[in-house]
């Protein structure tokens, strides 16, 4: 049987909290953020218009928004995953709606490398400009930047694992074999009558890995 691979959500998966959210929050000039991103809670804007907008119209040099992820802290059992995984050929895969440099700066910042990142593209103008893009997305997909259940397609053959917590999580969660998922992708599933194992940092992710690849004898290379 083929082996499994691992796919992760960042904000609020590997990290505690949003941190994009918090990084708009604390750079923005003013509120309009809060006004997209009410309108896309309430469906009324869709996840790639609020971010184009949210991001665009923040207002923070390169140097001081790659020193702001790099002290993002990412959870430390993520480091434990993916030093169980490579020995044994496991892939571990970011897929994510925030930005891959953003995402990079973080890891970097907590030791961990090597780790491929599908997320949106972000390009720095000038002193202070952001500009944003997002070669992932999918129109039929208005609930996220990153049509992320792309990125799961090619490993059909195998089992996915996949571990999310929001509403852009919850197209890749419904083509998973085996989902962690908290907050909003919960509360989704159990409405859906969908199964999932819940979580709250990566430690039961972890010890499921663990266990499954004692029953499968998933060996070491």
């Amino acid at each position: 049987m083929p082996g499994p691979v691992l796919f992760f959500d960042f904000d609020n998966t590997l990290t505690r909290g949003d941190v994009l959210d918090q990084a708009i929050e604390e750079f923005s000039p003013d509120d309009a953020w809060r006004h997209w991103e009410d309108e896309w809670a309430k469906g009324r804007l869709g996840a790639r218009d609020c971010l184009q907008r949210q991001v665009a119209s923040m207002r923070v040099p390169r140097a001081t928004l790659l020193e702001y992820f790099s002290r993002v802290r990412v959870d430390p059992v993520f480091a434990d995953i993916v030093g169980w995984a490579r020995p044994r050929g496991v892939e571990v895969i970011i897929v994510s709606d925030n930005f891959e440099p953003l995402i990079r700066t973080a890891l970097h910042g907590n030791g961990i490398a090597g780790v491929p990142v599908f997320a949106n593209k972000l390009a720095f103008e000038g002193e202070d400009r952001l500009v944003p893009s997002f070669p992932f997305h999918d129109p039929a997909c208005g609930r996220a930047a990153n049509a992320k259940a792309r990125h799961l397609a090619p490993y059909r053959e195998q089992r996915i694992v996949f571990a999310g917590d929001g509403r852009s999580d919850i197209d890749p969660a419904l083509v998973a074999d085996v989902v962690f998922a908290k907050s909003t992708l919960a509360r989704e599933l159990a409405a859906k009558s969908i199964a999932y194992r819940p979580f709250d940092t990566l430690a039961p992710v972890l010890e499921f890995l663990r266990s499954d690849a004692k029953e499968r004898a998933i060996p070491r290379r």
